[in-house]
Formats: structure tokens, C-alpha cells, sequence
């Protein structure tokens, strides 16, 4: 346990977590590293100029999964994970959790790139060898929908 504040948030996450967080149980199916891998040489901040660093880029990738699977806008998703402890959980409880714009910027980038089609059908890919299809807001086993 880093500090008290991760303490207190893993408490305070104990009660979704008895009463059932499906966002719980996919991220930990997912390999997550695959996107990392994907998108780190677009998103490495090697300017001699510095500047701020980087959010993670799985936290980065998991926003922007979050945004998708639960039909957000960018304000919104700033909102909801700011608030739902779920979504923080999810995200690894980052100490910071980026502004709208910073996910606009990132998806932007991707998009750009054509990075964003190849982590769509690498996170379908994964999902597809588990049997799992999403639907907006639900995972489901395909084998009993």
C-alpha cells in the first residue's frame, strides 16, 4: 500500500466489489502490456524541451475503453471517473486523472496515427478468445447470450 489515500480507497472499493464490478473481472482477462506496446512510440514525451509528463498509456487506453463501452463524452467521462470508484478501480487508482482534453487529445493522436483501429481489434481480438462480446455497458459470455 503506497499511502493512506490507497488505503482508504481499496476500503472504500470493497463494497462494489462485494456487490459485483464486471469492470473488476475484465480488466484482469485483459493483457493490457499489448497496448502499451502499441502506442508508446507516439505517446513518449522525448522532446529536449521536457514539458508535463505523460498520463500512463494504459490508463490512457482504458479511458478511452470506458468512454466507448459506457457511451460517454469526454466531459462526462472526466466526470464519472472522478466520481465512481468502479471506474477508478479500473483505471488502477491513477493519482491524477486526466482532463477531457488531454483523452480528446489522446484519441486524436491514435486516430491520426491509425493506432485506434489497431487497439480496437487488439482488445476485440482478446475479447473474442475469451467468449466475451460487449454490449453498451455490459460484458457479456457469448456462450450464454
Amino acid at each position: 500500500m503506497k499511502s493512506l489515500t490507497d488505503f482508504a480507497l481499496n476500503e472504500e472499493y470493497k463494497r462494489v466489489q462485494r456487490l459485483g464490478d464486471r469492470l473488476a473481472e475484465i480488466e484482469s482477462l485483459i493483457d493490457w502490456g499489448a497496448f502499451r506496446r502499441m502506442v508508446g512510440e507516439i505517446y513518449d514525451n522525448r522532446s529536449e524541451r521536457g514539458g508535463r509528463p505523460n498520463v500512463d498509456e494504459v490508463v490512457m487506453i482504458k479511458l478511452l475503453v470506458l468512454l466507448q463501452w459506457h457511451g460517454l463524452s469526454d466531459p462526462e467521462l472526466e466526470r464519472e471517473v472522478t466520481d465512481r470508484i468502479s471506474f477508478r478501480k479500473f483505471l488502477g487508482f491513477p493519482k491524477t486523472i486526466p482532463d477531457y482534453t488531454t483523452v480528446w487529445q489522446f484519441r486524436e493522436r491514435l486516430a491520426e496515427t491509425g493506432k485506434d483501429r489497431a487497439i480496437w481489434a487488439e482488445l476485440q481480438r482478446q475479447l473474442d478468445s475469451l467468449g466475451l462480446k460487449v454490449k453498451q455497458e455490459v460484458v457479456k459470455d457469448k456462450k450464454k447470450s
